[in-house]
């Protein structure tokens, strides 16, 4: 396993207090990045982090606010001198629409409008406006990095899981459309999806519960995002654009290219046509 280095690369995390996110921030930070991880409720990462090669600044906002999401991207190039990689990964599941839609999914007819509006507002409208403000920057560098954290195609069309399943098939189809609008500028544009619902907050109970399980059964562990993200974060991952990789299936056994190779097809349902 080859060990990468990122120090001098600046990342956001949104989402970056807990679950997916926060372990993404801790791999960054391991691996030398400066990290702004944007969370919607006031967390101890900083101090947590304190030790990592990394500097990890932490910031409380609703990205569902433009003005919040242009405040984040000014604040981490105030702070660290730039931004390189944007991880869009903040995300509201189905938990606001029912405490048990794992076991008892949800007609969306019985959505409630207040919960719709909420989630497509975060899962979609933020990470299009967090990626309209980072892009800028990193195109005028040469360089830069966007990846999108959606889902399995199949949760996303999976009966009971709208519009949570919606949102991240609105993401997952972002994602294909901006990595063609991004070719040839150095930026990419790529997805990273656990493998599988993840032992996060996005579940009734708690993380590390005993008897917790996603609706396929199964559960996650967030650890998998580490080692894919550090690639995609890095200059190893040059030319990889439009693709969706699996953490679960990255094994850190090969050298990076061959476990890209191995977890990776492309973005998007061009197998739909």
């Amino acid at each position: 396993m080859t060990i990468t280095d990122l120090s001098g690369t600046t990342g956001i995390v949104t989402g970056g207090g807990r679950g997916l996110g926060r372990s993404m921030v801790h791999a960054l930070a391991a691996a030398g990045a400066n990290v702004t991880a944007a969370m919607h409720i006031s967390d101890d990462i900083e101090e947590e982090t304190k030790d990592l090669p990394g500097k990890v600044s932490a910031i409380v906002a609703d990205i569902r606010d433009p003005v919040t999401c242009t405040q984040i991207v000014a604040d981490t190039i105030s702070k660290f001198g730039g931004v390189d990689v944007l991880i869009n990964n903040a995300g509201v599941g189905m938990l606001l629409v029912s405490e048990t839609f794992n076991r008892t999914p949800t007609k969306f007819w019985d959505v409630n409008t207040d919960a719709w509006t909420q989630i497509i507002e975060t899962n979609v409208n933020g990470g299009f406006q967090m990626a309209r403000e980072a892009v800028p920057h990193m195109l005028k560098k040469g360089w830069g990095r966007i990846v999108n954290v959606t889902t399995s195609i199949h949760t996303m069309q999976r009966a009971g899981f709208s519009p949570y399943g919606p949102s991240k098939a609105a993401m997952e189809a972002s994602t294909s459309c901006w990595s063609e609008d991004l070719e040839g500028t150095g930026v990419t544009c790529n997805i990273l999806i656990p493998g599988g619902a993840a032992d996060t907050n996005l579940l009734p109970g708690n993380p590390g519960d005993e008897g917790r399980s996603g609706a396929d059964g199964m559960l996650v562990d967030p650890v998998v995002m580490r080692a894919p993200i550090v690639w995609l974060a890095s200059k190893e991952s040059d030319g990889w654009n439009g693709k969706r990789f699996i953490g679960r299936l990255w094994d850190e056994d090969l050298p990076a290219d061959a476990a890209a190779v191995a977890c990776s097809a492309p973005a998007g349902f061009a197998d739909r046509a």
